[in-house]
């Protein structure tokens, strides 16, 4: 089987890179390992992503199927709350984002990409890709019929996420600048929402033992909850995974305002070590994206923005190269994408550290100051106007001092 482009994986990832190709002519074979719909956490998007779907093609299918709104987040620790409007980030960037169960919103972003011209299969299981110059051969298994079968394709994209095929088959892996950390989470029924547009906020919750929650309410009517934090804390909140997560939420006095009477609707669930890195975002003939090349921590939901952001860079170049052109892929994939995430990753040192929270729950910001956070909350983290882009840890540090 030849085809111009093998994306591996059908997350959202997969989805923009296969749908960006097949609009531009170019023949793309999707290969999802799973079997769609499927559970994932990574439910609360930003507002960088809707620039990439509507690029993609892929905005109007999503918006069809009623997402909930989220106009902003909403930080609170104690009594100490801020909430950070997207509509105030800086002109041209998106006022909200939304609420997605992923099931829901992984099946229609495939579904879409199918209906652009990219050809999607289920249950294929990339085993081995041997590389013949730019050029390659993979060998595939369908899991269901146990048959094997060889693709040959003048670009793979390996956007598998957490399957992370390239960097495991290729010796990729490199060590997180990132501790491990343990997340609990389940959807409930029950939540006592805020009335108004605030209904569709997304709250990040400082624990008072150390821990921080999340909660992300669905136009379904449920709403996603998780703790994250040291394995050890979690683990001591109680003899199971259903009752640590019960504990926790009842000793967060921020949650009980609205999920007290809320009741679990799935099985609880658990993800720990998530924190990856590669030594390398391409190669001749292939690339990395989104979660298969690095993942931080759910705290900013950066994840899902960043793996569509890398898709659709990985998809501009691959159809230039394509085209005849000479693409430069370290300056245009690796260095902005390096830059993306090490804005990420500085917010995430400091929130950890604690010295974020101060910032963001600060109650005399500067307007400008809050704007250009709102702005990174919001994944335009390769806007170099932003002083918080240009100099992430040198801007945090100086507001650090006035505060």
């Amino acid at each position: 089987m030849k085809t111009d482009v093998l994306v591996i994986g059908a997350g959202p990832a997969g989805s923009v890179a296969s749908a960006l190709l097949a609009r531009a002519g170019k023949q793309v074979l999707c290969l999802e390992a799973g079997t769609f719909p499927r559970f994932q956490i990574g439910e609360s998007l930003l507002p960088r992503c809707n620039d990439i779907l509507i690029e993609a093609g892929l905005f109007e299918a999503v918006k069809a199927r009623r997402f909930q709104e989220k106009p902003a987040a909403l930080f609170l620790d104690g009594p100490h709350r801020e909430r950070f409007s997207f509509a105030e980030m800086f002109p041209g960037q998106q006022p909200s984002a939304l609420q997605v169960v992923r099931s829901d919103f992984d099946q229609t972003l495939a579904t879409a990409a199918r209906q652009q011209g990219a050809q999607v299969r289920y249950q294929q299981r990339v085993e081995a890709v041997e590389l013949k110059g730019s050029d390659s051969m993979t060998q595939v298994t369908d899991l269901e019929t146990g048959q094997r079968y060889t693709v040959e394709a003048k670009k793979v994209l390996d956007c598998s996420g957490y399957g992370r095929v390239l960097p495991r088959l290729f010796a990729l892996e490199s060590k997180p600048s990132l501790g491990p950390r343990c997340a609990l989470f389940n959807h409930f029924e029950g939540d006592l929402r805020p009335a108004g547009p605030e209904q569709g906020d997304i709250w990040i919750t400082v624990h008072p033992r150390g821990p921080w929650g999340w909660v992300i309410p669905f136009s379904n009517g449920r709403t996603s909850v998780g703790m994250v934090g040291d394995r050890a804390v979690l683990e001591g909140a109680g003899s199971n995974d259903a009752e640590r997560l019960a504990a926790l939420m009842a000793s967060d006095p921020n949650v009980m305002l609205r999920l007290k009477d809320a009741v679990p609707t799935l099985k609880t669930g658990r993800l720990e070590g998530w924190s990856a890195s590669v030594s390398r975002f391409h190669g001749p003939g292939w690339a990395v994206c989104g979660n298969a090349s690095e993942f931080l921590d759910p705290v900013f939901s950066s994840g899902v923005t960043l793996a569509l952001e890398s898709a659709s860079r990985a998809a501009e170049l691959t159809l230039e190269e394509l085209s005849g052109g000479q693409a430069d892929w370290e300056r245009d994939y690796t260095q902005p994408m390096g830059r993306a995430v090490g804005v990420f990753r500085v917010f995430v040192h400091s929130w950890y550290s604690g010295a974020l929270q101060k910032i963001l729950l600060h109650e005399k910001k500067n307007p400008m100051i809050k704007r250009s956070i709102t702005a990174v909350l919001g994944g335009y983290v390769l806007d170099e106007k932003n002083p918080f882009v240009r100099d992430t840890q040198g801007t945090l540090d100086a507001i650090l001092k006035l505060s």
